[in-house]
This record gives structure tokens, sequence and C-alpha cells, in this order.
């Protein structure tokens, strides 16, 4: 930007990140009477790219043309949560609608701009009477400059003779470029914003008078994290940065770019698909005059699973083009919360929390909503507790709490997953499948074969998540940081507990032997026992300290990482609006960038085991 400090001063311009990934500098002509010189300062040439991926219902998603036909819509809108209007619409949304509107096989991430599968099928646009931008404006217009790469474009002046060979840009309509608008906004937009800002103002000054920038080392910022030991936000272990390590690595620029991606298919499936997008934003900067060794990924919660998978992919390129990982409240091997969640609904708030409350009736307030459509979707399947999980998770208490069962021995497929109808603790209820009854459709109208939908299918479809978790168990980047949230008053499900609340068990017999007379699909079962002994059982609410919804025990602590940020104070949504967790991300990203050494990385094996 153009800083004149008077009429008779030089001024000099900053470059600033253009829409296709170039290094842009407006100059503005001037009357030959003016002498002043323009001055250019030279941008770095090193870039890496920080990449967001959000975690499962966090990427927006949009129909194929067909479903939006047979839905009878006006739009072809699948998922937006940050769009208010429709999440109060769809508040009441049957089973059976939400089976068709989220269905992995008729969506596609609604990218700006563009289709990942065709126009043909996708319309780009999503509606010919609706732009881009304001099917985007979850990144909203009035977004502003963010830092010295992300700025507005001067505005073009339609009399000048070669106004029509330039396009101008806002800040905003980048953002949208750079991936922003593809992911829940109003979660992410603050970890977006502030990585963007700061990551991107280190230093100050050039040469001798080259300085950190206050916000990083002023001392009464309590934010500030120069000299800031680690502890301080939750951090296990690790020394506070230091200036010099800023210095080192400032002189670089880090532009954040969000990837949304279909949470309904599978994160291997997910990791193919996107690892030649990511190579690709590589080689554009690189083709572009930059030196970009490789980018940093940032996850939230389902997002650092397909991180994971991303690093097994065989995608040739990629794997030595991944500095680091920040994880995010990644369930890394799995979460209680899946079963609970496809048993009797997702969990509102308090009575004042009317957000929370809007956001459990979209995601579906009892079993039937949620198994219509996660029994259909891998990706969701693919957060249950797997092997590394552990065993005896899922229990049967006596009014008194004493343990009557515990569930699996050793195998929750076989003992939970894919059990019958008959077995009362089953993970899938099959008459929640396929509300919308597709099977019974023409393939015109939605249809499918019970090789896609039905009980069997679904059952294919969890043994098929379960191989895919429990091969990335021990698939970890070199380089990983993490944090997760500990509190007492975000408690989760490290073990999900059905306890009997009617009834005398002693005399109904070993649980295993209970048969199921009804499932009111939130949370209280009927059963019978021997000699026709009927109890009523109650899925009891989490009490270990986590963030909500991922235990600490058996899955957030299970990632190997250099450091380990254990917090308070966020649930697992909103995890990334919290101070804590912006800082130990921020502190990651520097570790991971200082880390970075390119006679070392250039020997390393970066031979991860291959997807089966």
């Amino acid at each position: 930007m153009m800083a004149v400090q008077g009429e008779d001063e030089d001024a000099w311009l900053d470059f600033s990140l253009g829409m296709g990934g170039f290094a842009d500098v407006a100059v503005a002509t001037t009357p030959v009477a003016d002498k002043r010189k323009v001055h250019v300062r030279v941008p770095p040439g090193k870039l890496i790219p920080v990449i967001f991926l959000p975690g499962i219902m966090g990427s927006n998603l949009r129909l194929s043309r067909d479903r939006q036909t047979q839905l009878k819509r006006s739009d072809n809108l699948s998922w937006g949560p940050d769009k208010t209007g429709d999440a109060l619409a769809r508040r009441n949304a049957s089973p059976a609608e939400r089976q068709m509107r989220l269905d992995p096989d008729e969506v596609e991430v609604d990218r700006y701009k563009v289709t990942d599968n065709g126009a043909e099928r996708f319309d780009a646009t999503g509606n010919e009477t609706i732009s881009s931008d304001q099917r985007h404006n979850n990144v909203p217009d009035d977004l502003g400059d963010i830092g010295k790469l992300l700025v507005s474009d001067p505005k073009v002046d339609p009399q000048h003779p070669l106004a029509s060979n330039r396009q101008s840009f806002t800040a905003a309509q980048k953002a949208r470029a750079r991936g922003w608008s593809e992911v829940m906004f109003g979660s992410y937009g603050d970890i977006i914003k502030r990585m963007e800002q700061q990551l991107n103002n280190m230093l100050q000054g050039a040469g001798e008078n080259m300085k950190v920038s206050a916000s990083w080392s002023n001392k009464d910022n309590p934010e500030a994290l120069v000299g800031r030991p680690p502890s301080s936000f939750g951090g296990q272990s690790g020394e506070p940065l230091k200036e010099d390590e800023l210095k080192k690595i400032g002189d670089c620029w880090y532009p954040v770019h969000a990837f949304g991606y279909n949470w309904l298919k599978s994160n291997g499936d997910e990791a193919k698909a996107l690892a030649p997008k990511i190579d690709k934003l590589v080689e554009t900067y690189s083709e572009n005059g930059f030196n970009c060794p490789g980018v940093i990924l940032v996850t939230h919660s389902m997002g650092g699973i397909l991180a994971r998978a991303l690093l097994r992919t065989k995608h040739s390129k990629l794997k030595s083009k991944v500095l680091g990982i920040v994880h995010g409240v990644m369930p890394t091997t799995g979460a209680a919360a899946a079963y609970k969640r496809m048993r009797a609904g997702f969990e509102g708030g308090s009575l004042l929390n009317v957000k929370a409350n809007i956001i459990q009736g979209v995601l579906g307030d009892n079993g039937a909503e949620v198994t219509a459509v996660l029994a259909n979707a891998q990706g969701g399947l693919e957060l249950l507790p797997a092997a590394a999980y552990g065993t005896q998770w899922l229990q049967v208490q006596d009014q008194s709490g004493k343990v009557l069962a515990t569930l699996p021995q050793e195998n929750s497929v076989d003992e939970i997953y894919t059990l019958g109808s008959r077995r009362w603790w089953r993970l899938i209820n099959p008459d929640w499948i396929d509300p919308a009854e597709q099977i019974k459709m023409s393939p015109k109208k939605g249809g499918k074969t019970k090789e896609q939908i039905g009980p069997e299918a679904t059952a294919e479809r969890i043994k098929e998540a379960m191989r895919f978790a429990n091969a990335i168990q021990d698939t970890f980047h070199d380089c990983t940081y993490a944090h997760y949230g500990s509190d007492p008053d975000q408690p989760a499900w490290n073990e999900v507990v059905w306890r009997v609340v009617d009834g005398d068990p002693a005399a109904a017999g070993p649980p295993s032997t209970w048969t199921l007379i009804s499932d009111d699909g939130i949370g209280r079962l009927r059963v019978q026992g021997a000699y026709g002994v009927e109890l009523q059982l109650k899925l009891q609410s989490p009490d270990t300290a986590a963030d909500g919804t991922v235990p600490v025990q058996r899955s957030a602590d299970k990632v190997q990482a250099r450091i380990k940020f254990v917090q308070t104070g966020y649930d697992h949504q909103g995890s990334f609006m919290n101070r804590g967790a912006i800082a130990a991300t921020l502190y990651g990203i520097a570790r991971i960038a200082n880390a970075y050494d390119p006679a070392w990385w250039a020997k390393k094996d970066w031979d991860y085991p291959p997807q089966q």
C-alpha cells in the first residue's frame, strides 16, 4: 500500500498476493509534474501455504442437479450451517429428507466458481440466478483487508484506456478463492483470519533495523507468544518461542487456504482426491516464482483423520510436501459419542443456548434422524471407536451403578456394530437405515440396490470403516503438534453406560439374554429378560472431562505429538475460537517452520505405509 508521508516525499509500495497466486503490486500513474519516486519493497522469495482442514460437517456441500430436482428444491444447497435461515427451515426435517439431502453419492463440496465433478452433473454456480459470490457470502463482502497478503485491489477507473484489460478483486473474493467459504466460517473464521494476519506479520523493518513485530513480542500483550511459556496455554512440555526463531522464519509468506471435503465419504477416498489439489497448489506457487517447499496442515476434529490419511496416499509427490501438522481436538482413535448419537441423537445446549439447540435439530436430535445419514456414510462411521480405543467401553449397570456387563471383550465390529436387530445394544436399528425407501425407487428417482443400501450394505460399510481406522492408528507426521480439551464442564463419553432405571435386573438374567421391546430413539429402551421380566434402561450422561465429544484417555491423548496442549474453556465445535487453542496453533506452526531443514528433508524416508 502507498505510504506517502508528505507531498514532497517518495512513495513506498508493498506487494500482496493476487488472485492467481502471483505477487501483485498496484502502481497508480501520476501527472508528469509529480517527480516523486515510487519504491517497491521486494517480496520474500519463500512461501509456505497453511492449509486448514475442517471437521465432520464443517464443509459446505451442494446437491447434484438430479437430486435437486428429486427434492424439488429451488437451490442445490445440501449442507450450509452458516446459512441460518436454511438451518432453521430444516430443523424439523424428516429422516427421509435428511437421507436424500445428505447422500454421499449425490453431493460435492460447494467450491467457489468451480466444480469437482463436472458442470453437467453439478452446476458450478449452484443456481443460474445466484452468483458464486452470493452463494459464498458466509465470507462477507465487507471482510476487509487481512494482513499484508489478503488485500482488496484498487478499483479500476472505467475511464482508463486499459480498464477493459484489468480485473479488480476484493479481499473477500480472494478469500473465497482460497477456500475460506468452503468451510463453516462461523466456527473457523476466527482461526483462519488470525493465522492470515499473524503469520504474515512476524517482522518489521529491514536489515539491522529488522525486529520482531509487537503482535508476537510485546510483553504487555498477554497473547504475544515470544517468551511465553507453552504451559500457560496448556503445553505439557516445550520452550517459549525466541525472537531469533521468529527472525529465522519471518522472511516468508504464509497464505492461508482452506480445503473442504465430502465428509460423508471415506477419509481415505477424500485423501486420494485432495492430494493432487495440494500438490497443484505447491506447484502453482513454485511456477509463480516462489520457493515453496511444501505446506503446513492445521486440522479440526475429523480433519485430523483426513490429514493422517493424506500421509498414506500413493500420491508420490505429496508425502514430502507436508512439512508438519497441527491437530485440534482430533478423535485419534474414534469417540464413543458416535455410538451414542446413532442410538439417541446429537446433544443440545441449555435452554438459553439457542444456537446449540438449532444445531442439534439440524444434525438430528434422535437416533432415527442420525442413522438415516450416518448408516449410509462411511466418513461418519470412521469416527466410531476403533481397536486402538480399547475394549469394554460399553457398559450395562443396575440402579446402584453396579456393572452387570461390559462390551466389547475383543472386537467392537462383531460384538456391537454389526449385530442383528434383536440384540438391544447393537449400533444400527435396521428400520432407520432407509426411511426414504431408496431400495424401492427407480434409478432415475434416486433408487439404490441392496449392495448400496440396507443392513448388509451398512455392515460392509462399517467393516471397511474400521479397517481404515485401524490402518492409520499409528500414522502420525514426525512434526506433529496437538491440542485438545479436558474440561469438567465439557464432559464426553469415555464409556457409554446403559443403566437399568426400572425393574429387577437380578431376576431378568444376564444382559446378553435380554431382548428389545421398544427404543424411543432418544436414549430409553424397554427390554424383556428371563421369565418375562421387563426392564427400562436409560443411556447415561457423559461424566469424563473433555470437550463434549472426544474423550481424553481413550482417544485425544493417543495422538503422537512433539507437544500436546491440554486445555479447558471450549466445546468441541467452538475450539478454534478459544485463545488457548489459537495460541497452540500459532506456536505449532512456528515450530514446524523452524524445524524445516532442506538438507535433512531431502534425505528423509517418506515411505509411509500406503492405504490398503
